[in-house]
């Protein structure tokens, strides 16, 4: 066992990973481990884009609506064209000093509303960004109902049935 590393454990990502003026952070999905922005890790990212509600992409690196390589630890990412709507950012942090934890990929869905040019990126060690998508209309993204809601609603249904059966039991007694 000796010269083996012990894992390292990864941060969450969370609303304040990205910030600018007018954005808010809809969800957010990582860190995951190594750095996913590439081809050969497209199938990872989709499953995760998934997971955040967004389907369209067709799994084609290049197909992204922009990316920026060489961050050097930046704390301002510029895509080159302005974000509007709802814009799907992934971000690769180096392991470097100020990362969140180790090497490490998180996704974000943000509503970038009338437009902005740049963000924020609260960590250091930003190694490379890839903007998936941006201009989606609000309802595209989430409009598929996570499992816990699922259940709530099945569970009212449940509720809301049992309610009626108990009173036409009690309307056939009376």
């Amino acid at each position: 066992m000796a010269g083996k590393k012990p894992p390292v454990s990864l941060a969450s990502c969370g609303p304040t990973d990205i910030t600018a003026p007018t954005v808010t952070m809809l969800a957010c999905n990582g860190f995951d481990a190594g750095n996913l922005l590439n081809q050969a890790n497209a199938g990872a990212d989709q499953a995760i884009l998934q997971s955040l509600g967004y389907s369209g992409w067709d799994g084609k690196i290049k197909d992204v609506a922009a990316s920026v390589d060489k961050l050097g630890g930046t704390h301002t990412l510029n895509f080159g064209i302005q974000l509007t709507g709802i814009s799907i950012v992934g971000v690769h942090y180096g392991g470097g000093v100020g990362s969140p934890g180790a090497e490490s990929t998180a996704f974000y869905v943000l509503d970038a509303a009338q437009g902005i040019n740049q963000l924020h990126l609260t960590y250091n060690a930003s190694s490379n960004a890839v903007l998936f998508v941006t201009g989606l209309p609000r309802h595209v993204v989430g409009s598929v109902p996570e499992p816990a809601s699922w259940a709530m609603m099945l569970g009212g249904f449940g509720l809301i049935g049992g309610q009626l059966r108990r009173r036409r039991r009690i309307s056939a007694i009376a």
